[in-house]
């Protein structure tokens, strides 16, 4: 994940889709999936029923992992296979890194979110593009990019609002559907030769002698804890004893609550993302505000507070037990890509990777309403945890796939 500081108010940016652009779109995605993702393969299960929906002129919303770079060009090489527009909800700082950027993500089909606010802006472009029943639309429920292709993370209850909330007005005949979607990037073997070289440049960027004796779990365990020392001392005043686990969880309940205290946000039992993410929403709302422009101390201040939040967000990427629990050459890939992308600030894919996409079987509004015995408000969070129970389902299946054909 990368550190954007907002330096101006948000602006909603639509899509501006263009069937011309199509070809050009296909074209950039396969050049950036192999030559910037190093991504040689792409292995697709399940997307002839998705395709039949949307051939029929329902109301698809695909709701994959979101665990790499690479996943939205995934699905755009899914696309082009299938002869599907996918439209995108995307993070706002990704229309925020120049024009060039912002004109082929609008003539793609996505348009922009802000993640901190309560965009209605996004919120209605997205029932839009659901309700006028032409485009397939994909929103990432995870949010942010934690390198976790094994594990889902936390999903946001506004991708079922929107689901749910779209189905209240289609036009008559059509039906809406959540297509729960599954994506995992796998290594080459020869991954696991580079391993050694690329601690050495971490571990020298922290000035420390490369551990070349140690193996790279050892090493990259031993980096962590340093790394979290120096973000301890930074702080807390000083490096704390414990386990790795506890101490990142620590570090991360003493960042986001002294923030909150500040901002009078109360310090609910939720999970940090969305505590994060109601601090982000203060203090951008203070940054951007156009009526009441904040002085160079201040501003200072602001932006000292998002680092920290910031810092937080980064720890809860590394769950301390991942790599620990089964530590298998992809998921050391995992780890190291993340230290690489947080201590020197750029993305490496020296190997080539494969990838696969599944999606799952449609989960039919109408169909879920009824069986539950919900409405479009009450269902909210049971649709939540069934989407989030499929996608975990689809990637149990695709782990025991790959451990029957290592066998």
């Amino acid at each position: 994940m990368n550190l954007l500081r907002p330096q101006k108010p948000y602006e909603f940016c639509p899509p501006k889709y263009d069937a011309w652009f199509r070809p050009v779109l296909h074209l950039l995605s396969r050049f950036f999936l192999r030559y910037r993702f190093n991504i040689r393969q792409v292995k697709v299960t399940g997307a002839a029923e998705l395709a039949r929906w949307v051939r029929e002129g329902h109301s698809v919303l695909v709701t994959p992992n979101h665990a790499d770079h690479a996943d939205p060009a995934l699905l755009v090489e899914v696309g082009r296979r299938y002869g599907l527009a996918f439209h995108f909800m995307a993070a706002r700082e990704c229309f925020e890194q120049g024009w060039v950027r912002r004109f082929v993500l609008q003539r793609s089909g996505a348009f922009s979110v802000d993640r901190e606010g309560a965009d209605l802006a996004a919120i209605r472009t997205a029932m839009s593009v659901l309700r006028e029943c032409r485009h397939p639309l994909v929103i990432f429920p995870e949010g942010e990019i934690y390198h976790h292709h094994e594990e889902l993370d936390l999903l946001n209850e506004g991708v079922a609002t929107i689901l749910l909330r779209s189905s209240e007005k289609l036009p008559e005949g059509k039906r809406g559907c959540a297509v729960p979607t599954a994506i995992r990037v796998r290594h080459a073997p020869e991954m696991a030769e580079t391993f050694g070289q690329r601690l050495d440049a971490l571990e020298s960027r922290i000035t420390w002698k490369p551990k070349s004796a140690l193996s790279p779990v050892e090493r990259v365990y031993h980096l962590g804890s340093a790394l979290l020392s120096v973000k301890e001392e930074e702080f807390m005043g000083r490096a704390q004893p414990g386990d790795l686990v506890e101490r990142i969880r620590n570090l991360q309940e003493c960042l986001v609550s002294e923030v909150e205290r500040k901002y009078g946000l109360a310090a609910a039992k939720h999970p940090i993302p969305l505590r994060i993410k109601a601090i982000r929403h203060a203090i951008r709302q203070r940054l951007t505000a156009v009526n009441e422009p904040v002085t160079k101390g201040v501003e200072g201040e602001l932006y000292d507070d998002l680092d920290r939040v910031f810092t937080a967000q980064q720890l809860y990427s590394y769950p301390g037990r991942y790599l620990r629990e089964h530590p298998t050459m992809d998921r050391i890939a995992e780890t190291i890509y993340k230290l690489e992308e947080d201590v020197l600030q750029k993305e490496r894919y020296p190997v080539a990777r494969t990838a696969e996409v599944v999606f799952g079987e449609p989960i039919e509004v109408t169909h879920f309403l009824k069986e539950h015995k919900v409405d479009t408000r009450s269902g909210v969070q049971p649709l939540t945890r069934l989407i989030a129970h499929e996608i975990r389902q689809l990637m149990q299946r695709m782990k025991e796939e790959e451990r029957a054909g290592n066998a």
